[in-house]
Formats: C-alpha cells, structure tokens, sequence
C-alpha cells in the first residue's frame, strides 16, 4: 500500500459518528445501516457544540443513517447543506457484519497492535481490501476536501484510513477512535507533515496528538 492523501489546503476538521446500538455492544456493523442510540444522539449535540466555535466551511459526510444524525446539530447550527459520497462509507466487513470484534487475549501492548494491523491490512477473505477501501476514502476526500476548514463526518475506519494516507501508521492501534470525538488535522504548508489534533473535554480545547 503506497498511497499518500494528496490536498490543497492546511487544515481539515473530521468527526466520527456517535455511537450506535452495535458500538455499545462491540459488533461489527461496517456497511448495515445503523442509527444511532440516546447516546449517540446526545454525543451528537456535544459535538455540535464543540464546532460553533471553529471556523468551519462546509461538510462532506459518509450517507449512512448514523452519520447523517451527526451532522445533522451541526449542520442546522452553521446552516449548511452537507455533501455525501459513497467513499466515505465504513469499510465492508461482510460475513463478519453483526459479530463480535475479536479481542486479544494477550496483555502485551506490542502483540495486540501486531494482531491487529495483520487483521487490518490481510482480513479474511469476503472483506473489502484495504486497497479498495483506501482508494475510494482518497478519492471521496481529495475530490471534496478543496476547501479550507471542511468538517468530513464518517466512520472509525475511514479514519483509521485517513491517518494511514497522511503517514501516521503510529495512530492505527491508538485509542483515538472515540465516537463523536472532534479531530483537526492541520499543517504550515502544503508539502508539510499533517498535525493531528483531537478535542480534550478535560482541557476544554484540542489537544496537540503529535
């Protein structure tokens, strides 16, 4: 996999959907349609809350339904009119839809970020590669992400994707995949080293990742 993000801006926001009936139960749920739970849905207005104070522009999303109740508190607060591509849907699991997600059984940090980058990058058969996954994730974000301060509402593994396209493989097996966690991703120039930036409830702002 050599693919790189390639966009002419400096900073980006991204938002992970809040959190569904298959998250709080720790299930694949990839490409079935899922709403959101009471939790989701007041995560969902936090966020809301979160970016009135950013600069955004605009907001192109994933049309899942969960996605879609997201956005929507922040969209109506901005007034804005979102725009939706299939590439930003979640990774398809296939057969693994509806299961549970594996956990390691070892307590070594080393062993479970080993397992599961094999997991991510050579899942079984009947799921989508990662090299179409990453393709349609670069072209749904280098065709939209043209403007500075765009706000992309999508999944954890489109996340995970992006961070990979940036060169930050180091966050793949982080807990950084919150539900409803507000990320910046910015940098000084555009053949610069992208900053990942996620919003700290405890600090009351973003918080440098990098």
């Amino acid at each position: 996999m050599t693919m790189t993000l390639d966009l002419p801006i400096q900073r980006f926001y991204f938002l992970r959907h809040g959190q569904t009936p298959s998250n709080a139960k720790g299930v694949f749920q990839g490409s079935r349609d899922v709403p959101l739970n009471e939790n989701g849905l007041e995560q969902a207005q936090a966020a809301s809350q979160i970016f009135a104070d950013e600069p955004l522009s605009r907001i192109v999303a994933s049309p899942m339904t969960r996605v879609r109740q997201t956005l929507a508190p922040t969209a109506e607060h901005f007034g804005f009119e979102p725009t939706f591509h299939d590439g930003f849907k979640e990774r398809n699991f296939d057969e693994l839809e509806g299961t549970p997600v594996p956990q390691s059984l070892s307590k070594d940090p080393s062993t479970r970020a080993k397992e599961f980058m094999e997991f991510w990058y050579s899942p079984p058969k009947g799921v989508e590669t990662i090299d179409d996954f990453y393709s349609r994730v670069k072209e749904a974000t280098e065709g939209l992400v043209q403007t500075e301060n765009t706000l992309v509402v999508a999944h954890g593994g489109v996340l995970r994707a992006l961070l990979d396209l940036m060169e930050k493989q180091e966050y793949l097996t982080q807990n950084v995949y919150a539900n409803a966690r507000p990320i910046r991703f910015e940098r000084t120039g555009t053949g610069d080293r992208w900053r990942f930036f996620a919003y700290s409830k405890s600090k009351g702002g973003f918080v440098d990742l990098d």
